[in-house]
């Protein structure tokens, strides 16, 4: 039996996929969703992107619910957008950034030592952060601190909102990348 961690299952391409990854022979999804409504042959945890708590909660919840067996796939999909960066987690972080980027990064590093063996790990991303797609898209900057705590007037203007989701779907990029290229990554391939 494989057994497929995923956020972002609720709507859209998520929703889709995740009907496809339930009827899949011999597979267990267990999804995160902040609704949970009774989903036939899905597993379905608490979880609230937006509450860094609720992440370490959720972590703690896929631990018990594994009884010991390995995640194969980690689909790290949810994502959030807003019209500018004016909203905050209970954390205090800009809310694109916590839940795009960094509460899918903290699940990451949470999950990531009850990995399987040629385990996949899936982090949607997109080309919003390319300037050859999109002229307004590249950050302002490149701080993370920046993004996480936008205060300068200049980052709160038209278009931060979308500024920030093409920031945080960068971060999911070069965190796909790094974690690829990471020593735990090499290990797990080449069992």
């Amino acid at each position: 039996m494989k057994t497929v961690v995923m956020t972002g299952a609720t709507a859209g391409l998520g929703e889709f996929a995740a009907q496809q990854i339930s009827r899949s022979p011999n597979t267990r999804l267990i999804i995160g969703a902040r609704g949970i409504r009774a989903l036939t042959e899905i597993t379905v945890l608490p979880l609230d992107l937006a509450r860094l708590a609720s992440v370490r909660a959720f972590a703690e919840a896929i631990f018990d619910t594994l009884n010991g067996t390995g995640i194969d796939a980690l689909v790290l999909n949810a994502g959030a957008q807003f019209p500018n960066v004016d909203q905050r987690t209970e954390d205090g972080f800009e809310t694109t950034f916590a839940v795009n980027h960094l509460a899918h990064y903290l699940l990451l590093r949470l999950l990531l030592p009850k990995l399987a063996q040629q385990a996949r790990v899936v982090i949607t991303t997109s080309d919003a952060h390319d300037p050859k797609t999109n002229p307004i898209a590249p950050p302002l900057h490149a701080d993370a601190e920046r993004l996480a705590h936008p205060g300068h007037e200049s980052e709160r203007r038209f278009m931060a909102g979308f500024r920030a989701y093409s920031s945080s779907k960068l971060c999911n990029l070069l965190t796909a990348r790094a974690l690829a290229a990471s020593p735990e990554a090499k290990s797990a391939s080449s069992a």
